[in-house]
């Protein structure tokens, strides 16, 4: 339908404006937790594309830029819909009472995931996509270790975010035909599309949900109530 190609990222940014703000709406008490979120996972965007760019995709950008405005953008926006999605759909509210918090997690395992990136892609030479993914499930996997209680948080956090990653895609290739061909390196990965979406994408959403959607709880030391939010 569009040839221009430039309005292709910004669609997908809008798709999940849309769920961003949805969410936002319906749970005042989990607005804190998005938006913390959300600040917190924008940086890494572009920081991402530094090595998706080399051997996995090449977007256009709407300013024509090589890391622009839209990296930092949809990495704001799924920062905070994966760290409440499960919290929302299923009604989950927090306790009072806090176990113990892991406040330098965060930073300690972003370093380590860096570190991980420039061994398995830039040295072993790895796709980036393959790579980012298995480090998001190991991440994921040593912080359930010591919280079995999320494990519920982690598996469907992943995929709620796959299903949105699928939907974003399902909707957006009939506007834009060609753009998987156009931007994705697909002799680089399976290049397998399924009704529109990259396998890849999929599975990157299930890792990045497992991995973050219990990661606010973690770090907080915070644990659900048994007790659903019917309202």
């Amino acid at each position: 339908m569009f040839n221009n190609f430039h309005y292709a990222y910004i669609f997908g940014c809008l798709f999940f404006s849309v769920i961003w703000i949805c969410l936002f709406s319906l749970r005042k008490d989990l607005r804190k937790e998005m938006l913390i979120m959300s600040i917190l996972v924008a940086p890494l965007g572009p920081l991402s594309e530094l090595f998706y760019r080399r051997d996995y995709w090449q977007p256009q950008l709407f300013d024509g830029r090589t890391i622009g405005l839209e990296d930092l953008w949809w990495s704001f926006l799924i920062g905070g819909i994966t760290a409440v999605v499960y919290e929302e759909f299923f009604g989950k509210k927090y306790l009072k009472r806090h176990l113990k918090k892991h406040s330098h997690w965060m930073l300690g395992m972003a370093a380590l995931f860096i570190l991980w990136m420039i061994v398995g892609n830039r040295i072993f030479g790895f796709n980036s996509i393959y790579v980012s993914s298995l480090g998001f499930l190991i991440i994921g996997f040593v912080s359930l270790l010591s919280r079995h209680d999320l494990i519920k948080d982690a598996f469907f956090s992943g995929f709620f975010i796959s299903i949105l990653m699928f939907l974003m895609y399902f909707t957006l290739t009939p506007l834009f035909p060609g753009v998987i061909q156009k931007w994705w390196m697909l002799k680089n990965i399976s290049g397998v599309v399924i009704f529109g979406a990259p396998l890849e994408e999929i599975m990157w959403g299930f890792c990045w949900g497992f991995m973050a959607g219990p990661l606010y709880e973690f770090i907080r030391g915070l644990e659900f109530s048994r007790k659903r939010i019917t309202n």
